[in-house]
């Protein structure tokens, strides 16, 4: 392995996947080494929820990261389309976030508020308004707000049509080849070591997600990521049940095509296994069922669970190390890396080109905690 690359990227999921996206689609020759299969771990499992506003309580500067990214859906499901004939699955039907009691009600509003202020759209509807758009809710919610410009795709397609479409533009994939180290020499990067032999660049991004905390190190001691075991499950119904995803906090039904429907998710933090708790799963289907009543009705499907990178700063890590020249990080995207994977890949192609660093406020970055927030 003494091939020369202009970037390697450590890790194959869908950050990993957009980011070699493109910098390929731009001319770079570059290498994604995972340590697995691409594409295997949390981009596998998620929901593939575009949930800008649903997710977002308060106002945080990820916010304005996060809707930039949902824009550029649109757009970027033709493309990907068009390069590899996969098909992500884009859906704009907005998502309603539900409220099951009066003090939720008061704090959706006040969300829906200050998102309003930001330019955003949300609607707020009562339960008769709501059973209007959605008949089979349960009459027992109180309401929800709606965001029509939320959404969703499906994660796994995403992930293959970044991968696929950065191999297109010239992109090499080595998998089940685990990165040991970075080699650096005098300050600066000059490849890695891999369980393979040495592979030589002058650039390494590092996407690895949950297991990023080896490389993250190299930028300060208490950096580091950890996984977020999510458990989730899928059935489907031989009548068309929702429309658009319900959400409420940790939890969440998003309906798929063919009448699919994904129910999801538990949070168990620092957990490597993806075992499947019999436990978690019912409590899933009874929350979801004092929701969506008709899912005691539905058929099953499967279950699985996947592993959530989060930032030990509760932020993702995205820029370039300030001394060791060469070195970069892309990571702890934790529930938002679908949504977040355009803009970051986006972001760490100009930062590589030197077009983003008078764009970045490095404020949280500069001093341990990831990213901040961006100017136009």
């Amino acid at each position: 392995m003494d091939k020369y690359y202009d970037v390697i990227i450590i890790g194959g999921g869908v950050i990993g996947g957009a980011v070699a996206y493109y910098l390929s689609k731009r001319g770079y020759k570059i290498l994604i080494v995972e340590k697995s299969a691409v594409a295997s771990e949390a981009s596998k499992a998620a929901a593939g929820l575009l949930g800008v506003q649903a997710e977002w309580k308060e106002y945080d500067p990820l916010f304005e990261l996060a809707r930039q990214s949902r824009s550029l859906f649109p757009e970027l499901a033709e493309e990907l389309r068009e390069i590899t004939g996969i098909d992500i699955g884009y859906e704009e039907k907005g998502i309603y976030k539900i409220a099951q009691s009066e003090e939720e009600v008061g704090e959706l509003l006040q969300s829906m508020r200050w998102q309003q202020e930001t330019g955003e759209e949300a609607y707020f509807l009562n339960i008769e308004m709501l059973k209007e758009k959605e008949p089979y809710l349960a009459s027992s919610l109180a309401g929800a707000v709606y965001y029509p410009k939320d959404g969703h795709v499906i994660a796994p397609s995403l992930s293959k049509a970044f991968l696929h479409s950065a191999g297109h533009c010239g992109a090499d994939i080595v998998e089940h080849t685990a990165v040991q180290d970075i080699i650096i020499e005098k300050g600066r990067v000059k490849g890695v070591r891999t369980e393979a032999g040495s592979i030589f660049t002058e650039k390494v991004i590092i996407t690895a997600g949950a297991w990023s905390t080896l490389f993250l190190q190299l930028f300060q001691k208490e950096w580091g990521t950890f996984p977020v075991k999510g458990e989730m499950l899928s059935v489907t119904s031989h009548v068309p049940l929702l429309a658009a995803p319900v959400f409420q906090e940790g939890f969440y039904i998003v309906p798929k095509r063919e009448n699919r429907y994904l129910i999801g998710a538990t949070v168990i933090p620092k957990v490597y296994d993806k075992a499947v708790e019999a436990q978690n799963i019912v409590s899933l289907l009874e929350r979801a069922k004092s929701i969506l009543p008709a899912i005691g009705e539905v058929k099953w499907e499967a279950v699985w669970a996947g592993l959530r990178p989060q930032s030990n700063h509760g932020m993702p890590y995205m820029g370039k190390h300030h001394e060791i020249v060469g070195l970069y990080a892309c990571t702890g995207h934790y529930r938002n890396g679908i949504l977040l994977s355009p803009i970051s890949g986006k972001f760490m192609t100009d930062l590589i080109e030197g077009k983003r660093e008078n764009k970045l406020i490095h404020s949280l970055f500069n001093s341990g905690g990831g990213i901040s927030a961006f100017t136009n």
